[in-house]
């Protein structure tokens, strides 16, 4: 088993070393340089994999303030909602509407097109912030992927290499 310690180095430090990973095993032995970087490069995927999750999860809640707000959308375009007061409080505690931008009702048609204009700028908003947090995990991923296939791949050329020397001894 990889044993990690963080040293915490300064990247402004004077001769700009950035944060230094050192590993050992558990017997005390330390590793190769190859073996290090293969450890450093599967750590950071790991790191990458979890902000993508995370990354995932935030875009899921996203999606869900997307559609409610669409059905109370629809509920507003066809007339007087019943349950006004509840859209209201969840454009200004969910959606983050602010409450001058929104009528206390919606009993007359410019009343329900003031509201139904704040929820649309607002998943424009939504819509925009989507679409860059799928950029965002689409690079997340290609990184992930870059770091455990150059972690494995020196995992591999070690074995092959070790191979290679035993074979000549």
């Amino acid at each position: 088993m990889i044993e990690a310690v963080q040293i915490a180095t300064n990247r402004y430090a004077p001769d700009a070393v950035q944060a230094i990973n050192m590993y050992s095993m558990d017997n005390g032995d330390n590793l190769t340089l190859g073996q290090l970087i293969a450890a450093v490069c599967i750590k950071a995927g790991a790191n990458m994999e979890a902000q993508s999750v995370t990354r995932m999860n935030v875009m899921n809640g996203n999606t869900d303030i997307i559609d409610t707000a669409s059905g109370y959308m629809s509920a507003l375009a066809k007339g007087t909602p019943s349950n006004w007061s509840t859209i209201r409080n969840y454009m200004i505690n969910t959606m983050g509407i602010s409450s001058s931008d929104i009528p206390s009702t919606v009993n007359s048609y410019n009343d329900r097109m003031k509201a139904i204009n704040a929820m649309k700028l607002k998943l424009e908003e939504l819509t925009r912030q989507a679409q860059e947090d799928m950029i965002e995990l689409q690079s997340l991923i290609n990184k992930r992927d870059v770091a455990y296939t150059t972690g494995t791949n020196l995992i591999k050329e070690l074995g092959n290499s070790a191979n290679n020397n035993a074979q000549v001894l």
